[in-house]
């Protein structure tokens, strides 16, 4: 599939959307468009904090079958989204590694840092931080994982699209079994699941427009050293983000009580 932005195409192999019969199918169509990621605002429930705005480009899933008559025993669902701030700050540039890393994390704590089980984070991230290099961007991939309930994996891929502007590509990878994640991974193999997700990453490419090239240009050779970083921690969640969309607040389950409007 190709996905035209304002200053640059995207490619990758995506499978026929697949999902499982009678699940809801999940499915964004892609349009013959050029999208320019504007935005909308996410609910008030998945980032109470409305820093930030998103842009569904395409999204599929795919069902994993196991042996003759058992079913259903996976599921990857695929979605692209193109991201920005809800409030712009020309202070940052996400085209600097440094910033889509600030930028990177900062999104996902505004949508997931915050859940809570008990007073125990429901998710941990960032896991497996792997710079990407087969781009003509700053590029990184990481995984989630939710820690109240084994069988669930998000693999996220982010990278910037123009100063002010993110890509996310984010698979979510179910096991349909039950018992630790030893247990599960004993009864269903994640390794046909992550197999297509790698595919998929490693089939992307970015084509960008002379004008991108430029500010990419502009940014090395100012920074000639700056680099996505080899390693990333797990961020210290629960925890909150200011309006801005990029600073990270200790967790207060009052902070954001009232919807941000």
């Amino acid at each position: 599939v190709t996905v035209r932005l304002t200053d640059c195409t995207l490619s990758l192999r995506l499978p026929r959307h697949a999902p499982r019969p009678g699940a809801d199918s999940g499915e964004w169509r892609l349009l013959p468009r050029v999208y320019d990621l504007e935005g909308q605002d996410h609910s008030d429930r998945e980032m109470p904090s409305q820093s930030w705005l998103y842009e569904g480009i395409i999204a599929r899933a795919w069902a994993f079958y196991g042996p003759w008559f058992t079913g259903c025993k996976g599921n990857v669902h695929f979605s692209l989204v193109g991201l920005r701030l809800s409030q712009p700050n020309p202070q940052i540039n996400f085209l600097h590694p440094r910033a889509l890393e600030t930028g990177a994390l900062g999104y996902i704590t505004a949508c997931w840092g915050h859940e809570v089980y008990g007073n125990k984070a429901y998710y941990q991230a960032p896991l497996n931080w792997t710079p990407l290099q087969h781009l003509p961007l700053p590029a990184v991939r990481f995984d989630m994982r939710c820690v109240i309930q084994a069988g669930e994996l998000k693999r996220f891929v982010f990278f910037p699209v123009g100063r002010d502007k993110l890509i996310k590509i984010s698979f979510t990878c179910h096991q349909y079994a039950t018992g630790t994640q030893e247990e599960i991974d004993a009864r269903v193999s994640p390794e046909p699941m992550l197999e297509l997700v790698e595919n998929i990453i490693s089939s992307l490419q970015v084509s960008l427009s002379p004008e991108l090239q430029r500010e990419v240009d502009a940014v090395r050779e100012a920074y000639p050293d700056a680099a996505v970083s080899p390693d990333c921690p797990p961020l210290d969640w629960p925890a909150h983000v200011d309006r801005d969309g990029l600073t990270i607040l200790p967790y207060d389950e009052k902070l954001y009580a009232q919807p941000v409007r």
